[in-house]
């Protein structure tokens, strides 16, 4: 026996079926999409932030109770010079992304080489600081202090290579879909799957997020460099 809403068309409400659903418009899901990337951005920076506070802990807890006065022992001084170079490149990275997401929304095509320039910039501080782990005299074992030191800039490092990675991917998009236009060999995409659509709300997400985690670098440098 067949009921009464066999055949209904999908969508349309009838006895034992559920209620229509609206679809919804390729704008609404573009704003959707665009609020829930901001706030996971937010969210984001909230945790590294309650994650790099056990250094930050971790530094002044062990520097107060200098166990045996091993807290530093007089050789484990970090490379001033490599310090310097990696912090700068951070800064500058950071304030690149910062530029290139204003120019983005300006509707101006410049802001690509920005971008760009900004995941050379992130590339060149991980560099530095896998140079200075090579050239520094002290391991994660010569002391409190060497050990919050490593791990530390350490997990640094692995959230500014995953950010940089996110960023590539904004390039990579944004190339893919320039060249797309040029060459018009693929049918234009939907108002629902367009990248270079959808790519400016993903671009502000990671300049938010890579100037916050640049701020968590710039307090890291002074703690562990300069106090």
């Amino acid at each position: 026996m067949s009921s009464a809403s066999e055949g209904a068309p999908l969508g349309v409400a009838g006895p034992g079926n559920y209620p229509p659903v609206d679809r919804e418009t390729p704008e609404a899901r573009m704003a959707r999409g665009a609020r829930a990337l901001t706030v996971s951005s937010r969210l984001l920076a909230g945790a590294s932030t309650f994650f790099f506070l056990s250094f930050f802990f971790a530094y002044f807890y062990l520097r107060s109770i200098n166990v045996d006065h091993m807290w530093r022992p007089p050789h484990v001084k970090p490379e001033q010079g490599l310090g310097a170079a990696f912090i700068i490149c951070i800064i500058l990275s950071a304030l690149l992304t910062i530029v290139s997401g204003q120019r983005a929304k300006k509707g101006s095509r410049s802001w690509l080489g920005l971008a760009a320039g900004a995941v050379a910039l992130g590339l060149a501080a991980i560099v530095l600081q896998c140079i200075e782990y090579i050239k520094q005299p002290f391991g994660p074992t010569n002391g409190a202090f060497a050990s919050v030191f490593v791990a530390w800039t350490g997990f640094y490092l692995i959230a500014v290579l995953a950010t940089m990675y996110w960023l590539e991917t904004q390039v990579a998009t944004e190339i893919v879909e320039r060249r797309r236009q040029e060459t018009h060999h693929i049918d234009p995409a939907t108002g629902y799957e367009n990248p270079d659509e959808l790519l400016p709300r993903g671009l502000d997400a990671v300049v938010f997020y890579w100037a916050y985690l640049a701020g968590l670098g710039v307090l890291m440098y002074v703690i562990l460099y300069l106090l």
